[in-house]
C-alpha cells in the first residue's frame, strides 16, 4: 500500500468514518508489517511513516496517550504496537463521540419551545382541552356564555344579570403551554407556563373582583373604580382598580415578585394576620421577605419580556434562568455542582429559538456547559 493511502485511510480513522472493509484493509497492511525487528535498520521510510501517523492519531484524537519510552530500544516494534493501540483508541473514541454526538443533536431536535394551549375546568367538574378546540362556543352556565375565538382565545360574555361567585372556573397551564382569557369584566390575563388562575364565571353582584393565581399572568384590568380588583397568591394580595401589571408566583422561584407597568397597585399579605400594606408605581416590583414588604426600582421590560415572546436574563441567577427554560420547553434540570446555580447570567432573545441557541448563550455568560439526556438538561462547570 503506497504512503497515500495509507495516509488517507488513518485521517478517516482519525474521523471516524472508515468503514469496516477500509479498515480491514489497513489492518492487513500492519500485517506485512511484522518482521520489525529484522529490519531496524533499514526500513527508515516507513518508521517515520508510523511515527509521523501516530503523532497525527494522537494530536487530532486528543487522547491522553504518550509516545512508548521503549521506543529508543524496539523502534519500529513499539512504534506499531503503540500505533494499534492508538488506532484502537481512536475508533472507540471518534465511534463513541460521534454516536454522543448523533444523540444529542437528536435530543435537541426533540425538545420544542412551547406553544399555545391550556385546560379551562368549569364549576360542574367538566374540562375542556383549549388547544384541540374549534372556535365557537364552548360553554353556557349561570348566564355565562364562554367562546374561543378565532384567534385562540377565551372570551366570557355575560348575558343576564346572575351572580356566580359559587361557580368557579379554572384555566391552567402545563410545562410548554401558555393561554390568554378575557375575564367576565372585560380584564384580559395573559397566562405563563405551568400556571393557574381561578375566577368566577360572573363577577354581577360581587363587590370584589377575585382571582386566585399560581405561576405567574400578566393582567390588563378593565377600570371599575367601585370594584376592586383583586389577586391573590400564596403570599401576595394585590388590589387595583384598572392598570397593568405582571405577578411571578412560582414557588420555585423563591417569592411573589408583582411588576407594574402602569397606574398603581396596593401590595398586601394574603394572610390576614399582617396588614401592612404597600403602594407601588410604574417601574417598581414588590416582594415579601421575612414577613416584610420590599419594593425595588427595575426595569419593567424584563418582567414581561415572557408575554412579548422573549427571554430575558438581567442579573438573575442561573437557576431562575434555567427554571424559566424548564417551564417553557418541558424538561428537567439536573446540576452537577449545585454551586453554580446562584451565578449571574445576562442575555436576550426569542422564547420561540432551537434550545440549543439557548444554552449556547448561556455558556457564552457563564464557566458552564449542558449535556442533553433525553429530555433532561445537564448543567457542568466547563
Amino acid at each position: 500500500m503506497d504512503e497515500h493511502k495509507i495516509n488517507m485511510l488513518s485521517d478517516k480513522i482519525v474521523k471516524g468514518t472508515i468503514s469496516e472493509q477500509e479498515m480491514e484493509e489497513f489492518n492487513e497492511w500492519y500485517s506485512t508489517y511484522e518482521n520489525l525487528e529484522q529490519n531496524v535498520t533499514t526500513d527508515k521510510n516507513q518508521e517515520a511513516l508510523a511515527e509521523r501517523l501516530f503523532k497525527n492519531i494522537i494530536t487530532e484524537a486528543n487522547l491522553p496517550v504518550s509516545k512508548p519510552r521503549s521506543i529508543k530500544i524496539w523502534p519500529r516494534i513499539a512504534v506499531a504496537a503503540s500505533f494499534a493501540l492508538v488506532f484502537g483508541m481512536s475508533i472507540f473514541y471518534y465511534t463513541a463521540k460521534q454516536a454522543d454526538q448523533t444523540r444529542q443533536i437528536a435530543d435537541l431536535n426533540n425538545i420544542k419551545p412551547g406553544g399555545n394551549g391550556a385546560l379551562l375546568t368549569l364549576a360542574n367538574g367538566r374540562t375542556i382541552r383549549l388547544d384541540a378546540a374549534t372556535k365557537g362556543e364552548l360553554a353556557n352556565e349561570a348566564g355565562v356564555r364562554i367562546t374561543k375565538t378565532k384567534d385562540g382565545q377565551i372570551l366570557y360574555e355575560v348575558g343576564e344579570i346572575t351572580s356566580a361567585k359559587d361557580k368557579i372556573n379554572t384555566l391552567s397551564t402545563a410545562k410548554g403551554e401558555t393561554y390568554t382569557i378575557t375575564l367576565p369584566d372585560h380584564t384580559k390575563v395573559y397566562l405563563n407556563s405551568a400556571s393557574s388562575l381561578s375566577y368566577p364565571a360572573s363577577f354581577a353582584t360581587l363587590k370584589e373582583r377575585k382571582v386566585e393565581l399560581t405561576g405567574e399572568a400578566y393582567f390588563e384590568v378593565f377600570k371599575d373604580s367601585a370594584h376592586p380588583f383583586i389577586v391573590r397568591t400564596a403570599d401576595q394580595e394585590i388590589k387595583v382598580l384598572g392598570t397593568h401589571f405582571n405577578v411571578n408566583s412560582y414557588k420555585e422561584d423563591g417569592n411573589t415578585k408583582t411588576t407594574l407597568i402602569e397606574g398603581s397597585v396596593k401590595i398586601g399579605f394574603s394572610s390576614r394576620t399582617n396588614e401592612t400594606e404597600a403602594i407601588i408605581k410604574p417601574g417598581e416590583q414588590a416582594y415579601i421577605k421575612a414577613n416584610k414588604i420590599y419594593v425595588d426600582q427595575v426595569n419593567a421590560e424584563d418582567a414581561i419580556a415572557w408575554k412579548n415572546g422573549y427571554f430575558r436574563f438581567n442579573n438573575e441567577t442561573l437557576e431562575q434562568a434555567m427554571n424559566k427554560i424548564a417551564r417553557w420547553y418541558n424538561v428537567t434540570i439536573e446540576y452537577k455542582d449545585p454551586t453554580i446555580k446562584n451565578r449571574n447570567v445576562y442575555g436576550s432573545l426569542s422564547r420561540f429559538s432551537n434550545i440549543g441557541v439557548v444554552l449556547n448563550l448561556l455558556e457564552l455568560t457563564e464557566a458552564l456547559k449542558f449535556e442533553i439526556e433525553g429530555n433532561k438538561i445537564i448543567v457542568l462547570k466547563k
